[in-house]
């Protein structure tokens, strides 16, 4: 008998369509996808077109809601950018950097050197019309020369996204700006990706600097890196009073830029991982002159950067969480939420069965859903069932045979943690599929407005 093979995070990606594992070899081409697209660049498949468009809309309304400004940044800049940010002196070796017509220029490592230069020139345009917090969101695009021999799937990429934001806030509001992120975070967990969320699953990393190598590995002064220190201990401290959750010190494991909390999830395989992250920085504010714009605006106080990202980066995410659900994804934005069956029986009914299922198949399309179709028999469904389920996983599974036709109600299978059988008449498919769909989904519908809908025949998935 031969060995079981555990399944892997690429392995459920590969069988979702998201996204493409290296080692697979190209058709025609004779080398391997990862020989062709680079060491640590995931591609991202059709599946993954869609997932990443849904989850996109997701977070976006979820910002905007929040009061987020929303903005996009390039993939290159000069190197002058990061010149002013620190990043050329402190974080260059991690940077892919390239000449180009007498001048030097670099591929994003991070977002936050323009979301500053954005809040500069909005602060400058408009004045006091602009408030303090200011929150601008980006589902940003970075690129960081990682160690070749540290890069594995989605894990650990050279090429990812993270869901980023920066805040600008007056240091009297510092502590609340933390508090509320960190509400974010846990609102996005629990209602869009259904994580479980207690002090015994979640725990707060305060990482601090090493005061020996301030000055060296750490930009900014001891005054400077204990103020901050002060402030985001509080932070800390009173989110653990609010939620329970306890936090422990990393001495040395700040950002170059200042302080930072990380957000620690226990998942289902009982191991910690390190998600989301929220980083409070006094230097990128100093050198980009926010302070001085800021007195001449709002008068002489004292403000600091906010770096956060809930989820940290969008494709080590969906690894860690592709590896601790089996490849099972929320209705929102699994590649496929639906697969219609066909349970052809042999006889007069096939032709009103085929007729039925194509006919709902078509019809979720047209509502902006995400469908796969496919023709089977009594004596193959089990068998098809079980393939449907190791790989694509649907979460919700429409079966039409001969009793659908008979009865004139069709079976509908959810999966919301288990498997659980609806009977739906016919003639109200379209308006009971909806409520269905709205009982799954209702904490998307609260925290983003809507269910996202971008509708597609995925029937080459089963």
């Amino acid at each position: 008998m031969s060995e079981k093979v555990e399944k892997n995070h690429m392995d459920y990606a590969y069988d979702l369509d998201i996204a493409i594992k290296p080692e697979t070899n190209v058709p025609k081409l004779e080398r391997e996808f990862g020989y062709y697209i680079g060491i640590g660049i995931p591609l991202f498949s059709l599946g993954g077109g869609y997932l990443r468009s849904s989850l996109y809309q997701i977070l976006t309304n979820f910002h905007a809601r929040r009061g987020y400004y929303i903005a996009e940044t390039p993939l290159i800049s000069s190197t002058s950018l990061f010149e002013v940010s620190g990043h050329m002196g402190y974080y260059k070796q991690n940077m892919y950097v390239f000449h180009l017509e007498d001048k030097d220029y670099a591929v994003k490592p991070m977002n936050c050197p323009f979301h500053l230069m954005i809040f500069l020139n909005e602060l400058g345009k408009y004045r006091g019309k602009i408030q303090l917090p200011f929150k601008v969101f980006e589902l940003g695009r970075v690129h960081r020369l990682e160690p070749s021999g540290s890069v594995f799937g989605l894990l650990r990429a050279r090429a990812f996204t993270q869901d980023d934001a920066h805040i600008i806030t007056p240091e009297k509001d510092a502590v609340k700006v933390v508090t509320d992120v960190f509400d974010e975070m846990i609102t996005i967990y629990s209602k869009l990706f259904k994580i479980k969320v207690s002090p015994e699953t979640i725990k707060i990393r305060l990482s601090v600097s090493d005061r020996s190598k301030i000055g060296t590995e750490f930009m900014g002064s001891l005054d400077e890196w204990e103020k901050a220190e002060e402030f985001l201990e509080k932070a800390a401290e009173k989110i653990g009073k609010d939620y329970g959750i306890s936090f422990i010190k990393g001495i040395g494991e700040a950002a170059f830029y200042g302080p930072k909390i990380d957000v620690i999830v226990k998942m289902e395989d009982n191991k910690e991982w390190q998600l989301g992250t929220i980083q409070f920085d006094f230097n990128l504010a100093r050198r980009f002159k926010i302070y001085d714009m800021v007195k001449e605006v709002f008068g002489d106080i004292n403000v600091y950067v906010i770096h956060r990202a809930l989820l940290g980066s969008i494709e080590r995410f969906l690894g860690v969480y592709l590896d601790n659900y089996k490849g099972r994804l929320p209705f929102s934005i699994s590649p496929l939420q639906f697969a219609v069956l066909a349970i052809k029986a042999g006889d007069e009914s096939d032709e009103k069965v085929e007729d039925i299922a194509k006919g709902i198949h078509k019809e979720l399309i047209k509502n902006g859903f995400r469908s796969g179709y496919k023709e089977t028999s009594r004596t193959s469904l089990s068998g098809d069932v079980r393939q449907i389920e190791t790989t694509a996983k649907p979460p919700i599974i429409i079966y039409v045979g001969k009793k659908e036709v008979e009865s004139k109600k069709i079976t509908v299978s959810v999966y919301d943690g288990k498997r659980v059988e609806k009977k739906v008449e016919i003639d109200k498919i379209d308006e009971n599929i909806d409520k269905i769909v709205n009982d799954l989904e209702k904490d998307v519908l609260n925290i983003s407005g809507n269910i996202p809908k971008i509708p597609g025949d995925l029937s080459y998935l089963i």
